[in-house]
């Protein structure tokens, strides 16, 4: 049985972490400097249009360089909210991928499913982003095989991200607990199957994780295909108000290695390096969203990266 983590814990863990930064030598610390920029994702503060301009404040002021929110948050802005480039310019964070979720396993809801995706991209280039996070929809996982679905599986994704392609966009694949493409087995074949010439790889290493899977060795394995990443840590548990994960430098990923990994890939990545925590709505945080937020950038400094305050 998981016993939630307190805020004092994760305070405690992420001083941990300052401290043993802080004990290398000053040429070592200097050596540490990182080129990427990190952004953040939209989640830790909710899931829905409500939730975006609080998001968008905090990042502002903690100085993250970019976000990323949902594709349907995106078009309820721009349909019924005024414009989601108006909102977007108010905070002065730039968005940089959009978390787009579709159906692979059923061939008759794909032509909506598409028409959805394209509508989606569409908004996200129109708005200066760059990177469709691509996600299948969520499954029932009992009794699932994805052997007896891998013919659906690889050729809608493929369909799906060769529409984002042509549309001058990048879609990297996001493999998520719940959904077809969660376990190590299930990623593995699957990145193997598919046209990489359109879907490249977009890892969520709390995820990963939280499935089962290394998610060092994964990162590693495909880090030529990798575009975007949501970089999150993994406590063990399900019920301390972030679903399982926890700030930055307070769970069991190995984030350093890697964040060493990803550093020289900064060139060849449409996408970026995006901070992200869950939130469980069921369960109260130990932290504020801005303060989980706070803890995960004040990790990442210590690690040499800059942000924009």
């Amino acid at each position: 049985m998981h016993t939630p983590l307190t805020r004092r814990d994760f305070i405690k863990a992420a001083g941990m972490a300052g401290a043993a930064s802080l004990a290398l030598p000053t040429l070592a610390r200097e050596e540490l400097a990182r080129k990427n920029e990190i952004g953040a994702t939209f989640i830790l503060w909710g899931y829905g249009a409500d939730n975006l301009e609080a998001s968008l404040s905090d990042m502002a002021k903690l100085g993250y360089h970019s976000f990323e929110t949902f594709g349907q948050v995106i078009q309820e802005w721009e349909e019924k909210r005024g414009g989601f480039g108006k909102v977007v310019q108010k905070y002065g964070v730039p968005i940089i991928s959009a978390f787009c979720m579709t159906d692979v396993l059923d061939p008759a809801k794909r032509p909506g499913e598409r028409k959805k995706l394209e509508r989606w991209a569409q908004l996200l280039k129109e708005n200066g982003g760059k990177v469709v996070e691509y996600c299948p929809t969520s499954i029932k996982r009992d009794g699932y095989d994805y052997k007896e679905h891998k013919k659906n599986l690889v050729d809608s994704m493929n369909e799906y991200a060769k529409v984002v392609t042509d549309m001058g966009l990048v879609c990297a694949l996001h493999p998520h607990t719940g959904t077809p493409i969660e376990t190590r087995e299930e990623v593995y074949f699957i990145m193997e199957n598919l046209d990489t010439n359109y879907m490249k790889f977009g890892p969520d290493v709390g995820q990963l994780a939280k499935g089962g899977s290394d998610p060092v060795k994964i990162v590693q394995d495909f880090l030529p295909l990798v575009q975007h990443v949501h970089l999150k840590d993994f406590s063990g548990g399900n019920d301390n108000g972030y679903l399982g994960y926890a700030p930055l430098g307070a769970g069991t990923v190995n984030l350093k290695k890697i964040l060493d990994m990803l550093e020289p890939r900064k060139k060849d990545m449409a996408g970026m390096i995006m901070f992200e925590l869950d939130s469980d709505r069921k369960n109260k945080m130990p932290m504020t969203e801005f303060e989980s937020a706070k803890v995960s950038r004040d990790y990442l400094k210590k690690l040499g990266y800059k942000f924009a305050v």
